[in-house]
């Protein structure tokens, strides 16, 4: 099975893939055999962790089991974009004073600000563009199908075209989390690592775990859904 089919069917699994370092949003078409091999981790022992988990209890929430396109948007602007917009502030002050305190021993605090600094300006206005152009898009095309109307007028022709920018911003995002997950070790903070230090860095792990989530939710849930219905309503 592909990393993204795999979370698609149980979302607990990304924990396990976010702890080996698998990336299964942009890189989520790739086998689970094949990123165990890249990653050099044996498939009988992450086939292990994953079986681990045992059964997905009942009431657990998919994204296989969100049918509701306008549902699932509005989840992911409640829960991931909400998350992204409150905790840049945080994660971009302790990272000011680090880099200004702890700049001289430890040069690579430099490179992680610059990086989520500019991981953090291109997210806000990706997420500005899906809230106010793609999302309700969306959310037309499924108001269509539920009252059995037609295709929605489009301020982009097929909803293809946006798809593809989100898709790529997508990408240049991830490249800015594994620069920032290449520097700062695997978010393994120095021994002599203050208290805002390591905070710092449990918080960078979180958003990209978060991250994760967000675009795998995005690139293998939401979009393709749309791109189908768009075309069943066409």
């Amino acid at each position: 099975m592909a990393l993204a089919d795999i979370v698609t069917s149980d979302s607990r699994t990304a924990a396990v893939f976010d702890r080996i370092g698998l990336d299964y949003c942009c890189h989520g078409q790739q086998s689970l055999r094949d990123a165990a091999t890249d990653r050099g981790v044996p498939l009988s022992e992450l086939v292990e962790q994953l079986a681990s988990l045992g059964p997905r209890p009942d009431g657990t929430w998919t994204a296989a089991a969100t049918e509701d396109l306008a549902a699932l948007a509005n989840y992911i602007v409640d829960r991931h974009h909400r998350y992204v917009r409150e905790t840049i502030p945080a994660i971009s002050g302790w990272l000011e004073k680090l880099a200004a305190r702890h700049g001289t021993r430890h040069p690579e605090l430099a490179g992680i600000q610059l990086a989520f600094g500019e991981l953090a300006g291109e997210l806000l206005n990706h997420m500005s563009k899906e809230e106010h152009l793609l999302f309700p898009y969306i959310a037309a095309l499924a108001a269509a199908a539920r009252s059995g109307g037609f295709l929605p007028p489009s301020p982009f022709g097929t909803i293809l075209n946006p798809i593809r920018v989100m898709e790529e911003d997508h990408r240049e995002a991830g490249d800015h989390m594994t620069r920032i997950r290449l520097w700062s070790q695997g978010y393994a903070p120095p021994a002599d690592a203050c208290r805002t230090y390591r905070l710092c860095y449990e918080a960078l792990a979180q958003f990209e775990a978060d991250l994760h989530e967000h675009v795998h939710l995005e690139n293998h849930v939401l979009f393709p859904r749309a791109v189908a219905l768009e075309g069943a309503l066409g």
